[in-house]
């Protein structure tokens, strides 16, 4: 399991902890990604805050990364950081990317459905290692969470923007996506990349 760095204070540009992963085919699961995270109270100590920002340091440093949560890299507590921001190129070829959010840092996430309407769609994850499967999500949520000051945060959130919330929320709850996904159905990596760039090319072609 990886140690956080919660025992020194972060400074930018110190060494980030790697990515707790699941490896399905040997079957070793970290216990930080299967056990529900600590919820946090407030006001936060300094640890909390040191270790949200070694969170977002990680999440800034990946490139096409919607989300992380902290369990992801060791720490086990409910802190998530994602980001849908405003992507002409992403929603030629995801048409349910219909609302956005800047980089947004909750803690204590939970969402419900809204309805029953769910629609399938693949998702791979830092820490599934070389696995992508299709998850059957809520098209529509409710979400609660809290802002770093302790702010309560309540809205709903739809498509694209509600898939996040939702894997990210469940990561916190010591959910990962391949929980949801038959054995049978998961793919590896390279094959899912496959079927999405035939995906993405096939959209383009409708378009032109």
């Amino acid at each position: 399991m990886v140690t956080t760095l919660s025992s020194c204070t972060y400074v930018s540009g110190d060494p980030l902890p790697e990515y707790s992963a699941i490896n399905i085919e040997k079957n070793q699961k970290p216990k930080v990604l299967i056990t529900p995270a600590k919820q946090l109270s407030f006001p936060l100590t300094p640890e909390d805050l040191n270790d949200i920002k070694i969170l977002e340091a990680k999440f800034d440093q990946e490139k096409n990364c919607a989300g992380l949560a902290a369990p992801q890299i060791g720490i086990g507590k409910q802190i998530i950081v994602f980001s849908a921001p405003y992507n002409p190129d992403l929603m030629k070829w995801r048409p349910d990317f219909t609302q956005t959010m800047d980089k947004t840092i909750w803690i204590n996430p939970s969402y419900e459905g809204i309805g029953e309407d769910k629609h399938e769609d693949y998702e791979a994850c830092f820490s599934v290692l070389e696995m992508a499967g299709p998850v059957n999500r809520y098209k529509n949520i409710k979400y609660q969470a809290y802002t770093v000051m302790g702010e309560l945060v309540e809205g709903k959130a739809e498509g694209f923007l509600a898939r996040i919330i939702q894997h990210e929320a469940d990561h916190v709850n010591g959910k990962l996506f391949v929980d949801y996904v038959p054995d049978d159905k998961l793919l590896k990596i390279e094959e899912y990349r496959r079927k999405r760039a035939e995906a993405i090319k096939a959209q383009s072609e409708l378009a032109d």
